[in-house]
């Protein structure tokens, strides 16, 4: 079978490669997203990864062999619930899986779904509609992070939104938003053409370092919710700046290294701040659930749908910065079977 395989930073091969073998069920690989982890691991700068693997998280197949045990039988289309907790640590005998003590992760740690075939643990297996297009099919992932994110804030949909970072997250996580009821929602980022792409999707859009509150003819206020998604200081800055007295931080982004934080202005105005990590696996249910409502919008930011053979490009591209909110990898001939589209 041909794989999209890590050899190194900066070098990607397609390689044909046995069918993974091993536990676990096989899955006919329609189509993978390209995220902001697999760019890292290109880039060598993801601390676990090594040379020879094959990449990929966020990728929708078919079923070949059934589970019987949670009713998903052979031809069932299905997503991946990438993380892989120990079970044992105090994290996961305390319902935290998610933030395992040693969490690993499906296309860092193990073999990904960036290739013909992949091999994935009957309990990683979840199904997704058969008419849904791959481009929205395989946002499972990423749209579970943004639930997340929603849920860690306790979103009633009267709030007021700041998001910092425009990127696949930030616009993902404001589409979340909408569907939930909030009405006013900003993203701000320093990229004018990702905050183009917010726009054309109907949000109100400020550049980084404006006074994201300020509308004519109106005092500027604090936001009752700011979620940082750019993974920048001058972003933790920002999302301190612009929260409301009494308001919430949120962070979605995960910081490589620690942050100065203004903990005078987190006293002086009784600001809170939240920490996120990925997404539980009912929040991945969720995100499943939550797929056919938002279609539309998800399929928006696919901008680039690739072959495997142009993954080195077009990863050294994203790298570079191209401002691309989602590109997909076909990893079958004809990916748009038997999503119906994309």
């Amino acid at each position: 079978m041909r794989a999209v395989v890590y050899h190194g930073p900066n070098q990607l091969l397609v390689e044909d490669r046995p069918l993974p073998d091993g536990p676990g069920r096989l899955v006919d690989v329609e189509a993978c997203g390209i995220c902001g982890t697999d760019l890292m691991i290109f880039a060598g700068r993801h601390p676990r990864t090594r040379p020879q693997l094959v990449l990929g998280h966020e990728f929708v197949g078919t079923l070949l062999e059934g589970v019987p045990e949670s009713g998903l039988e052979a031809g069932s289309r299905v997503v991946c619930y990438p993380l892989v907790s120990c079970g044992e640590c105090d994290a996961c005998q305390n319902g935290l899986e998610h933030v395992c003590e040693i969490l690993h992760l499906v296309g860092i740690d193990s073999p990904g779904g960036m290739a013909r075939f992949a091999r994935v643990a009957p309990e990683a297996l979840y199904p997704v509609p058969q008419d849904l297009s791959s481009a929205v099919a395989v946002q499972v992932e990423p749209l579970a992070v943004c639930v997340h994110a929603a849920n860690i804030a306790e979103i009633t949909g009267d709030e007021r939104v700041a998001i910092i970072g425009a990127g696949p997250i930030g616009v993902t996580l404001a589409i979340v938003l909408r569907q939930r009821g909030v009405k006013r929602i900003v993203l701000s980022d320093i990229s004018l053409q990702r905050l183009e792409i917010a726009r054309t999707l109907g949000f109100e859009t400020a550049k980084a370092g404006s006074d994201l509150s300020a509308r004519p003819g109106e005092r500027p206020q604090g936001f009752d919710v700011v979620f940082e998604c750019a993974g920048a200081a001058p972003a933790v800055t920002a999302a301190i700046a612009h929260a409301r007295t009494g308001g919430k931080i949120v962070m979605v982004s995960i910081h490589k290294m620690p942050q100065p934080v203004d903990l005078q202005a987190l006293s002086f105005r009784e600001l809170r701040i939240l920490g996120t990590r990925v997404y539980s696996r009912a929040e991945f249910r969720q995100a499943i659930d939550l797929l056919p409502s938002i279609q539309h919008d998800l399929a928006r930011l696919v901008s680039r749908f690739i072959d495997m053979n142009q993954a080195q490009e077009v990863f050294a591209e994203l790298n570079d910065g191209a401002t691309d909110l989602k590109v997909v990898v076909k990893c079958r001939p004809n990916p748009e079977a038997p999503g119906g589209g994309g």
